[in-house]
């Protein structure tokens, strides 16, 4: 296992969308293990809009080679949130930070798992009268360093961070990175596909052999893990660092992880 001699690693894209759950997305439930397993995938999360109906997911899933885990990507006040742990949308949320703040309560109910999802999109674009940006929706109260984003109460209510998301510009994706750091968290990957183009353009190397369901919850709650970007392009990136990366090992194996120059500060521009 990859927690005793960091040989094996298991790579999964925590943020897919298939037609079997999402409306919007094109990708099929068989394209999404096909392509996985082409680009060296070991799992996915499918991390549907309105879910994925449970049995049908377990009998797909246990026919599959690519390693799958069900989850929902939850609509709230604060933006998306992904909730593993859940199988259907919870109503009755109360408006702001509370509604996560609820759904939090459901999924340490359960023993689940939240990540904010691409929280700093649509934060850079041009200033106008209101950004897009779910956070921070006053323009003239945009943070203008990742101290001052990292005080942002959402924060304290999600285990942890997408950092890594294939539909993000750059400079978001490197924004977050600082932003997790300044937290003193992992961070996750996902390429939140809706097609094969870009699957595993954001993913996330854990220490440990994940498989399952239940090994996917504790290795993300052992917090052993990093975001990494351009997997499915065969040029992994760190988005992070761990004390536990073997670096030789990892290339021996045929795994070589670059590392990102140093950030700038200058997020303003790609």
């Amino acid at each position: 296992m990859l927690g005793e001699l960091c040989k094996v690693p298991s790579i999964f894209d925590l943020h897919v969308h298939t037609s079997k759950g999402s409306p919007d997305s094109g990708l099929s439930a068989e394209e999404m293990v096909e392509e996985g397993l082409r680009i060296g995938l070991t799992g996915a999360m499918a991390t549907e809009h309105n879910g994925w109906e449970k049995s049908d997911f377990l009998r797909f899933s246990s026919q599959s080679k690519l390693h799958l885990v069900n989850a929902l990507e939850v609509y709230t006040p604060m933006g998306h949130v992904i909730a593993l742990g859940i199988e259907q949308h919870v109503s009755g949320f109360a408006g702001g930070v509370e509604a996560v703040r609820e759904l939090r309560r459901i999924v340490d109910s359960v023993g689940g798992f939240l990540i904010i999802a691409h929280p700093f999109r649509f934060l850079f674009d041009p200033p106008g009268m209101y950004t897009q940006n779910k956070l921070f929706e006053d323009p003239a109260d945009l943070p203008l360093t990742p101290e001052r984003a990292a005080e942002h109460p959402i924060f304290e209510l999600v285990h942890e961070i997408e950092v890594v998301n294939g539909g993000n510009l750059e400079s978001e994706n490197r924004f977050t990175q600082e932003v997790v750091k300044i937290l003193g968290r992992s961070g996750t990957g996902g390429s939140d596909c809706h097609s094969t183009a870009g699957m595993g353009k954001g993913s996330t190397l854990f220490r440990g052999d994940v498989r399952t369901h239940a090994e996917l919850l504790e290795a993300l709650h052992s917090g052993e893990f990093v975001p990494l970007g351009e997997f499915h392009v065969g040029n992994p990136s760190l988005y992070g660092e761990a004390s536990w990366l073997d670096r030789e090992a990892l290339a021996k194996e045929g795994l070589n992880l670059a590392d990102l120059k140093p950030w700038s500060g200058e997020w303003l521009t790609e």
